[in-house]
């Protein structure tokens, strides 16, 4: 198949080993274009991996690596999605399967590619249709400005999302500095008093997606968008930024930046204040605050923005990486206190990704960071969360109720993050009916965060709703962000609903995303009907190797052994655990009692109050069901 096709809206040029939507033009590689052609011409059937193999590297031992990067890469070209496809839908064990079907181009939509944009056709000039549209647009636009007032909303808000900044880089591998460059926008917005910003997670949602302007909006819940492209080349950005009406898509202000790359810190002041001072003219809102803890050394910055782009792909690898360029950044700049917290956060995001969590010291590196970043600047924001995280981890219950003053006034506030932190904590010691509204609200504050739907889900389960768990499972793992820790969470909750049609969704899912646990994945799913089989295999691994404690203990009490997974249990680095319904037979015995002491718990309730699952029994004693 060599002539060019359209698919989805895309329009394929396997000659040219490219794809064009809208003017934007995508390159890939030509055996990705080859891969891509194979799947159209199965017309929707479902293509073994050994079938593109034999197509695409004909006589040549290739590995699954190579088929698997063509096609991630076919994937970011067409904006699609692994979890949720569009384009090309992964078969388990098999192969792939194009969902869409290709249509050939014909002379007429030639011509209408031509009517587009202004060109020629036959050596004659061709009359825009675009132009046309656009003349009747300004007309209408010219007649009606008089009924749009500056800064009017529906509801009154004053509000603003910044969408993730485009990449226009001749070599496309500037995606981390306009990543980067987002992230700073929006924390430099958010100090405008009385502007409320849309956060990181909702705004990256729609990073890559060619959703319409005011859809994005009303989902965001906000009336004014940011967005922008980028370009570097060496030491020269320029960065074109454009603020925008999104109840009629009318652009409110726009500017180009072209400067050397030492003066990122001023394009973004400018950019900020820029938009402040529109924002200040047609909504009324105050002055642009400042910043603190940030640096004026470019290099470190720099560094930074590597680390955070390491740190989202979320992988033991990567997250050592983002360290290394977090500890660059402050040896650059000791005085770098963003910076400081930043790796106070990466060494807790290690400990999880590389299943430390329980060694001795696990956390020093991140309170010593963090202390740091303190000593540099005492009201550092995101530094209260942090500590509160730290105390987490490390099983300060109690501090962390002094830390955020017992949740007080959290049912009100704007920062879901602290509201999440919190949650983790009444998570943790079985505190789940207080959790569910706070997370709720944390949902509806971020409502495209995968680690708040994740926990909301653990929380539903927890209480009993298992229609709205698991509808909350599949809404999470919907969600970009961390796929191995999803599956996980979808697998122990759907067997903590006892769901064999849903636990076997999941066992597949697992299979794919969760690598390193596959022995224990396929152990248990072709013993799902023979407890006895499964147990001999659980209490085997158990004593060969202290990884996948959690899943031991789970599975272990879905199979009926109590003692083995109470035992499975102390590895767990969360008590959130425990209070799973399948956990109910092991919160009974005298052993689990025992457990909550070491944890600290007991004395926690006797002075924060008792939990959903246990009781005092007088001064010295307790129950737990």
């Amino acid at each position: 198949m060599n002539d060019d096709f359209r698919l989805a809206g895309w329009i394929v040029r396997p000659q040219r080993d490219c794809i064009e939507r809208d003017g934007d033009i995508v390159h890939v590689k030509p055996k990705a274009m080859a891969v891509l052609t194979h799947l159209v011409q199965a017309g929707g059937s479902v293509v073994t991996r050994d079938e593109i193999f034999n197509a695409v590297w004909p006589n040549s031992e290739i590995s699954n690596d190579a088929l698997t990067q063509c096609i991630v890469e076919l994937r970011k070209a067409f904006h699609d999605s692994a979890r949720a496809p569009r384009i090309i839908e992964t078969i388990p064990k098999i192969g792939f399967r194009m969902i869409p079907v290709a249509e050939p181009l014909d002379a007429d939509s030639t011509i209408m590619e031509l009517a587009e944009g202004t060109g020629t056709f036959a050596g004659k000039p061709v009359i825009s249709v675009g132009i046309i549209l656009l003349a009747l647009l300004f007309a209408w636009y010219l007649k009606g400005l008089h009924d749009i007032s500056p800064g009017e909303t529906d509801n009154g808000a004053k509000s603003i999302a910044v969408l993730p900044f485009v990449d226009m880089s001749a070599k496309g591998d500037q995606g981390f500095f306009a990543d980067g460059l987002t992230e700073e926008l929006i924390t430099r917005l958010a100090q405008i008093n009385g502007l409320e910003v849309s956060g990181r997670t909702s705004s990256f949602h729609f990073k890559g997606k060619n959703d319409v302007l005011p859809g994005i909006a009303k989902v965001l819940g906000v009336n004014h968008l940011l967005e922008g492209s980028v370009r570097r080349d060496q030491n020269r950005l320029r960065i074109t930024a454009q603020l925008i009406d999104a109840r009629n898509g009318f652009h409110l202000w726009s500017k180009q930046f072209d400067r050397p790359f030492t003066e990122i810190f001023d394009i973004q002041e400018e950019i900020a204040e820029s938009i402040a001072n529109a924002l200040s003219i047609k909504l009324q809102v105050g002055e642009l605050g400042t910043i603190a803890g940030g640096t004026s050394s470019v290099e470190a910055y720099e560094e930074i923005l590597l680390s955070m782009r390491e740190q989202w792909k979320s992988t033991p690898e990567s997250i050592l990486k983002a360290i290394d360029h977090a500890k660059k950044a402050v040896e650059i700049d000791p005085g770098y206190a963003r910076a400081w917290l930043r790796l106070a956060g990466l060494y807790i995001n290690a400990n999880a990704l590389m299943g430390t969590e329980g060694s001795p010291d696990a956390y020093r590196p991140s309170e010593e960071a963090l202390e740091q970043a303190l000593k540099l600047e005492a009201g550092l924001a995101g530094a209260l969360a942090m500590k509160a995280m730290i105390q987490i981890k490390t099983g300060q219950w109690a501090g962390v109720e002094r830390t955020l003053n017992h949740g007080a006034g959290l049912q009100y506030s704007p920062d879901a993050e602290l509201i999440s932190v919190y949650c983790g904590l009444l998570l943790r010691v079985g505190r789940i009916h207080e959790a569910i509204p706070l997370l709720e609200r944390a949902r509806d504050l971020t409502p495209f965060s995968s680690k708040t739907s994740r926990m909301l889900a653990s929380a539903y389960m927890i209480a009993g709703n298992v229609d709205k768990a698991l509808s909350e499972t599949e809404r999470s793992f919907d969600l970009e962000g961390f796929e191995i820790w999803d599956v996980e969470n979808g697998m122990l909750i759907a067997l903590s609903a006892a769901d064999r049609d849903n636990l076997i969704k999941w066992l597949l899912r697992a299979e794919q995303y969760m690598p390193k646990s596959r022995p224990l994945i396929d152990a248990m799913s072709l013993s799902l009907n023979d407890s006895d089989s499964a147990l001999d295999w659980l209490r085997n691994a158990y004593q060969q190797a202290e990884k996948d404690d959690c899943l031991i203990a789970f599975w272990s009490a879905w199979h009926g052994d109590t003692a083995l997974a109470l035992d499975a249990l102390r590895g767990c680095p969360a008590p959130v655990f425990f209070w799973q319904g399948v956990m109910k037979d092991v919160r009974r015995t005298p052993g689990f009692k025992d457990m909550i002491r070491e944890l600290g718990l007991e004395g926690y309730y006797r002075e924060f109050g008792w939990n959903d699952f246990c009781h005092p029994l007088g001064l010295e004693d307790f129950a737990c069901e």
